[in-house]
């Protein structure tokens, strides 16, 4: 089969997915990768650099290919698409005004549509769920011709990978291996995920990628980028520029006093429903929240939906002045974005660091588009309610509602205490998790966590993969 590959990751491991595929008899054609590691571009195969697709420009062997404009027709069957883009964009094009966004939307429409007509792809293999813009273009523009489609998604539950044909969709082998795990004991579980299911429900172990962000975001890890900073100031001679915009900062209004403004002390004596926002920009809601990737409107339908005397409490994610443009305002966090959510009826905002454990222990519900939140609340046996596609949104006990109607029926439920995880449901799922699953990471945080190579790792990717395109072909 011909490939089209999007993997854009600088381990030089990626040779061995590269030869793995080759030694099965697939062709890859083009190849979206890293610079770093251009140079293993299968032979004939065009390379086309990561951040010049984000940016919307062509690749090397094709800069002088004039594909025609998108029709409207085509622009109208991707409405969806284009919404979902166009918030998308909140990362790498944040700055940029809604019609800037909708003409390199249009533009990278045309190329990826020339693209696909060009090398005529059997096939598209993504690293992750697409959400660089450029990638989920052409992953919908895949699925609107009917070309088949692969795309990984980390669990962090011990190096445990899902592979999706199509990530709206899911997993049909987790949902089919979940039914004959219905009666699966805890010991029925691999040593390594017994012990992680010890170790996360009856802990407060923060996954793996929040420690590493509060290791370099916060406290030590915040003095030491501030002082690389200053001496890039001294070397560059850009001394003075950085330190007046440092000292502006400090008197200017920002995330952070806004948030203040408007957040309280919760009042644990009435019922609650713990509502932990996603970090955004980031794929977690963009795409995998659809149009709830505006949690504004999330916290609407959950407070409109509370059953009478219920709170809704909401928390800001740490990550979200940790990363990129720490307590600056941008487009997913605007001006008076925390003055709106406080304004909704019932709704309470608590202090961003507050014990998101122990904000869930003391919750009649969970509510999240996507988060890790919602996970660790099923560990917990907390009634939990996701908007969004999460990785564990087949997990028995959970329920996915789209509007008030939905979310009032579901909270009825909670109210009656006809919704609530249990510990047998867990197990079961984490028994189909390892029965479909690939002992393998996209994020190396998973492989340091769990002592799996690169190597290693690629190799099972490999082999998922030649047996989904097996089945295509």
């Amino acid at each position: 089969m011909k490939i089209l590959l999007i993997w854009p990751v600088p381990d030089p491991e990626i040779r061995i997915l590269m030869k793995e595929l080759t030694n099965a008899g697939h062709e890859i054609v083009y190849w979206v990768g890293y610079h770093n590691v251009s140079h293993f571009t299968p032979k004939g195969a065009i390379f086309h650099d990561h951040y010049d697709a984000w940016d919307g420009k062509p690749a090397e062997a094709l800069k002088d290919a004039a594909f025609p404009p998108p029709p409207s027709s085509l622009i109208e069957k991707l409405y969806r698409t284009e919404s979902i883009v166009l918030s998308m964009m909140d990362k790498r094009y944040d700055t940029a005004p809604v019609n800037e966004r909708k003409h390199v939307y249009y533009s990278m429409l045309s190329y990826w549509s020339g693209v696909l007509d060009t090398i005529k792809p059997d096939a598209i293999v993504f690293a992750i769920v697409p959400h660089t813009v450029y990638n989920y273009i052409l992953y919908e523009l895949a699925r609107l011709r009917g070309l088949p489609t692969s795309c990984f998604e980390d669990t962090y539950v011990a190096s445990r990978l899902l592979s999706y044909d199509n990530f709206w969709e899911g997993n049909d082998e987790l949902r089919h291996a979940l039914k004959l795990a219905s009666d699966a004991k805890i010991s029925d579980l691999p040593g390594d995920l017994q012990t992680y299911l010890k170790r996360y429900s009856k802990t407060e172990a923060q996954p793996p990628y929040m420690a590493q962000q509060r290791a370099v975001s916060a406290g030590w890890g915040l003095f030491r980028h501030r002082v690389a900073i200053a001496r890039a100031g001294l070397l560059s001679g850009r001394t003075f520029i950085l330190a007046w915009g440092f000292f502006k900062r400090l008197f200017v209004h920002n995330l952070a006093r806004e948030y203040k403004k408007v957040a309280s002390v919760l009042d644990i004596s009435r019922p609650y429903v713990y509502f932990p926002l996603n970090m955004q920009p980031e794929r977690s809601t963009s795409p995998q929240g659809g149009v709830f990737q505006d949690q504004i409107l999330v916290a609407e339908t959950v407070a409109a939906s509370l059953p009478e005397g219920w709170k809704l409490v909401i928390k800001e994610h740490p990550s979200q002045w940790w990363l990129r443009g720490k307590t600056r305002y941008s487009s997913a966090r605007y001006r008076g974005y925390y003055q709106r959510l406080a304004r909704i009826p019932k709704t309470v905002l608590v202090d961003t660091f507050t014990n998101t454990f122990d904000l869930t222990k003391g919750a009649r519900a969970v509510v999240v588009v996507t988060g890790t939140p919602g996970w660790e609340a099923i560990l917990r046996n907390i009634p939990v309610i996701v908007f969004g596609i999460p990785w564990y949104r087949d997990c028995p006990g959970i329920t996915r509602v789209e509007n008030v109607d939905e979310c009032k029926a579901a909270l009825a439920r909670v109210e009656l205490g006809e919704l609530r995880p249990t510990a047998n449901g867990v197990i079961a799922f984490l028994k189909a998790i390892d029965e479909v699953s690939i002992r393998a990471f996209i994020h190396d945080l998973v492989g340091q966590t769990e002592n799996i190579s690169e190597a290693e790792s690629y190799r099972n990717i490999a082999l998922k993969l030649n047996t989904a395109l097996r089945v295509n072909e």
